[in-house]
């Protein structure tokens, strides 16, 4: 029972005689709730129409409408166009005994606030499973972290992988990654992947899945793939699995990097050299017919796998339809396997032996294979291998 219905029963059963107190214990209302009559306009204390300013030790109240063109004074310079806040900083610089909540209403008042900087909005992924049915339709990108000994600190791998054909298409490394650093990732992926599949003309829909990093996220970023007519989505807070294929990746490529330690961010890259070349063209992936990703995704466009897609579950899966002795010769890559696998010898450097374990320091020997080194998915990293760092097979 409402206050109005309670009053109303206490008004009627006075009006039949009964005692006012014994009313309100029935009604359980006080007599202060009863005789309460409402006051026109807003509540609570009624807004000051003047500031306090001291001005050489003299203090003096000054007008809302002076303070006000104060404000206007300050803000004609583009240089000092503060917002609400930082403005009640300066008017008090200036002797006003002023607050920041009545700067904000004296300058909404006068339409003198600044824009509200709001966060992009943000798609989330409608489906927990991709279902990707050619190369570079869903794209999931994501960061992992490697510790460094001698900066002390962790490096970044910005990883960014294809779910169809689960070849790794770009990896950028550094003590920090930044939405700028994202941004130019995607530009080496736009040149390199989509532009030569020509996917703008054949209206391929590029779904790009990463989760929530403040990197992904930035308007710098959102901007760059609405421009370029790539749909980001976002995967949901606190559920990795929506971003399955790329956290597999990095399991991976964890297991791999357990192994070593790394004493600079330059053996590191170094690294990654080699497992990038092994990921792409030499390791097997049960879920693409026990074949490595670039020789899987040839055999895709010669129509030599053949894909069956189960809607309902949302699960797609491939049948080589060749015998696989015969695999090899439709993707050129004929190369003995032991020229593939990279050697890692142990470092040279004496300071870093007490600290290794049952781990060793990279310094990986690379074979001059032509058809890797035209992977453009390497082609920024191998141009960076050094030739007094690695012993060059011939």
């Amino acid at each position: 029972m409402g206050l109005g219905e309670r009053k109303e029963t206490v008004t009627r059963y006075i009006s039949q005689g009964l005692r006012t107190r014994r009313a309100f214990e029935i009604a359980r209302i006080t007599k202060h709730q009863y005789y309460y009559v409402p006051k026109n306009g807003k509540r609570g204390r009624k807004p000051s129409t003047h500031v306090l300013k001291i001005n050489d030790e003299v203090a003096q109240d000054v007008e809302n409408g002076k303070v006000i063109q104060e404000i206007e004074s300050i803000k004609s310079d583009p240089d000092l166009d503060y917002g609400y806040y930082a403005m009640s900083k300066q008017l008090q610089l200036l002797g006003y005994q002023i607050n920041h909540k009545k700067t904000y209403r004296l300058m909404k008042e006068n339409s003198l606030l600044k824009p509200q900087n709001k966060k992009p909005a943000k798609n989330y992924v409608k489906y927990r499973k991709v279902l990707p049915r050619a190369p570079l339709e869903v794209i999931e990108m994501d960061i992992k972290m490697v510790w460094v000994e001698r900066d002390r600190r962790y490096a970044y791998i910005l990883n960014i992988i294809d779910t169809f054909s689960r070849k790794l298409l770009h990896q950028s490394v550094g003590l920090s990654i930044t939405s700028h650093q994202v941004k130019i990732a995607w530009e080496h992926i736009i040149t390199q992947y989509l532009q030569p599949n020509d996917c703008m003309n054949k209206a391929v829909h590029i779904e790009i899945r990463n989760d929530n990093d403040k990197r992904f996220s930035a308007k710098i970023v959102q901007e760059f793939f609405s421009e370029n007519h790539l749909n980001q989505v976002f995967t949901h807070p606190y559920t990795p699995q929506e971003n399955g294929h790329v956290e597999s990746f990095h399991a991976i490529l964890g297991n791999h990097l357990k192994r070593f330690t790394f004493w600079s961010i330059n053996e590191l890259e170094q690294n990654l050299i080699i497992f990038t070349e092994k990921y792409n063209n030499q390791r097997l992936h049960g879920s693409l017919q026990h074949l490595t990703p670039n020789d899987f995704e040839v055999l895709w466009r010669l129509n030599l796998i053949q894909t069956t897609i189960n809607e309902k579950r949302r699960k797609i899966t491939f049948k080589l339809i060749i015998p696989r002795y015969r695999v090899k010769k439709h993707t050129g890559n004929s190369e003995p396997e032991s020229s593939l696998s990279p050697r890692f010898p142990e470092s040279s450097d004496k300071m870093m032996e007490g600290n290794l374990t049952n781990k060793e320091m990279c310094g990986p020997n690379i074979s001059n294979n032509i058809r890797y080194k035209k992977s453009p998915s390497v082609v920024s990293r191998i141009a960076k291998i050094s030739s007094k760092s690695y012993n060059i097979e011939s």
